[in-house]
């Protein structure tokens, strides 16, 4: 594959930066994980917590970003800014090691495939640790391809990704950095003496600065909580296989059947195809890590991404113009079907077009008020939708157009989410609004009580934390959540005020009850 000239370089860095850094800010969080995760800022900013000291990589690293950010940024939108940084990298590390692998040219057509997986979006986007461990698993591959090469950066890269797997999941994840850095040992190509000088030093490093901290852990005496938070016990039982597939069916698009096509071409000499053993076999690990309670959340996955990216990127170098050409314009139909989508949902929720569907998104989102998108969201999707169209005919004909066209594509795909449809998110989908409603509910001074779940509460600590009861503190009001359906009342004495919920979360109801003396 052709080398890019850095002109070009540098344009497909600003689109990554563009892709990774748009939609950080301004919004709330949608999902529970996105919630939970914010709780663990908050506990580590308010030094509350005796295990503050031990607190994942990505608590501490999104806490010390709410920190330096908060004269510009309010603590949510400034932690989040930690997941579009870290996404850059495993961008970046992604394409290093496709070149280091493959040779010059196959650099930027990794990154790019990596960045049109559908699983990525949403969540290097959220204030969710995956962007951190996916770029902690990229600079591992980039440590171990350019092990074969440059030992001293290899090795260095190596201690570093390995340190950062501890800190950011534990044991589990150190176990599997191991193992991807040593099974390539059982190819002949990949026993030279390079290699193995590069992973023995860089294994020691990373196993000398894990050791350091396991030091420094029990100088706190926090050691054993935390093995007992992040020991070896999340590598088993393993489960059906059957969800992840299909979950990797559609978050791994475009990249899994492109590395399906890399082992086919080369299955016949697969043994001597050196160049793919060291990504099949981060394949098989990160595939057994997902299936196993370590990695069951919905973001367990995304790490088989980077390997995939990188026989993806090995398939598009070597496909036929014919084949590379029809995947280019299935791409193109892709997006502008959906590009379609977005512009015909977007005409019903402001303008009432179809009628029947503008009837549904109503329906769906009955707090949301036509003409919440401002002049600026508007104008730019309108000038990104045209860019895109008009650029479509002009990508250049090479072995790089088709991963182009799927980057440049969930590029648009994303600044459309967030221009168009980011206030109608937050009427369906955030706690603000509720919230909101619920702090009118309650006379100037008043605090409240809640029994309500995890993530509801974080939610609650953000938006009124000087509403909620301190300890040893009482209130008069009491805050319960339930579903919709169910009778939740708190027992006599109570007397009911006032029902909420988010639109899109309709089995999470509050319900707020105010106490009164009886008569």
């Amino acid at each position: 594959m052709h080398p890019l000239t850095s002109r070009k370089i540098y344009l497909l860095a600003a689109l990554m930066v563009l892709w990774a850094l748009y939609g950080l800010t301004g919004r709330d969080a949608w999902k529970g994980e996105e919630a939970l995760a914010l709780g663990q800022v908050l506990d580590w900013l308010d030094h509350s917590h005796a295990h503050a000291s031990i607190v994942p990589l990505h608590t501490f690293l999104a806490g010390l970003s709410a920190q330096l950010l908060s004269p510009w940024l309010d603590i949510q939108d400034a932690a989040r800014a930690v997941s579009g940084l870290f996404t850059l990298i495993a961008l970046a590390c992604t394409g290093l090691a496709a070149r280091a692998l493959f040779g010059p040219g196959f650099g930027p057509a990794a990154a790019l495939l990596l960045m049109g997986a559908f699983g990525l979006m949403l969540r290097a986007h959220a204030l969710l640790p995956d962007s951190l461990q996916l770029a902690a698993y990229a600079l591992l591959l980039y440590g171990a391809a350019l092990a074969r090469s440059q030992v001293r950066p290899a090795a260095l890269a190596i201690a570093v990704a390995l340190l950062a797997l501890t800190l950011i999941d534990g044991l589990s994840d150190l176990v599997l950095g191991l193992l991807i850095l040593s099974l390539p040992l059982a190819s002949r190509d990949w026993r030279e003496r390079p290699y193995r000088q590069a992973i023995v030093r860089g294994i020691g490093l990373g196993l000398l600065l894990v050791g350091l901290w396991f030091a420094w852990l029990a100088s706190q005496g926090s050691l054993s909580a935390w093995l007992a938070g992040h020991g070896l016990a999340g590598l088993l039982p393993v489960y059906d296989p059957g969800h992840l597939l299909s979950l990797l069916a559609w978050s791994a698009w475009p990249v899994w059947p492109l590395a399906i096509w890399a082992v086919w071409h080369e299955h016949k000499r697969l043994g001597r195809a050196s160049q793919l053993h060291l990504a099949l076999l981060a394949v098989i690990v990160l595939f057994y890590a997902a299936l196993t309670p370590a990695f069951s959340r919905d973001g367990g996955a995304l790490p088989l991404l980077v390997p995939l990216s990188l026989l993806a990127a090995f398939a598009v170098g070597h496909m036929q113009r014919s084949a590379a050409q029809a995947f280019y314009w299935f791409g193109v139909l892709c997006f502008i079907f959906l590009i379609i989508v977005f512009w015909v949902h977007f005409a019903a929720l402001e303008w009432g077009w179809p009628p029947r569907l503008a009837d549904r998104l109503a329906r769906m989102t009955p707090d949301y008020q036509s003409g919440a998108v401002g002049g600026f969201g508007l104008g730019l999707a309108v000038i990104a939708t045209v860019v895109w169209l008009i650029a479509i005919p002009f990508f250049p004909r090479a072995q790089l157009r088709p991963a182009l066209v799927w980057a440049t594509g969930m590029t648009l795909t994303w600044l459309l989410l967030m221009a168009l449809f980011r206030p109608w998110g937050e009427a369906g989908w955030a706690w603000r609004p509720v919230l909101a409603e619920l702090d009118r509910q309650l006379p100037a001074g008043a605090c409240i009580q809640s029994q309500v779940e995890a993530d509801t509460a974080v939610m609650l600590r953000y938006h009124l934390g000087s509403r909620l009861a301190q300890p040893g503190q009482t209130c008069d009001y009491l805050l319960i959540q339930g579903r919709r359906g169910e009778a939740a009342s708190p027992g006599p004495g109570y007397e009911y005020l006032w029902l909420g919920q988010r639109p899109r979360y309709k089995d999470q109801a509050l319900r707020l009850f105010r106490h009164v003396e009886p008569s």
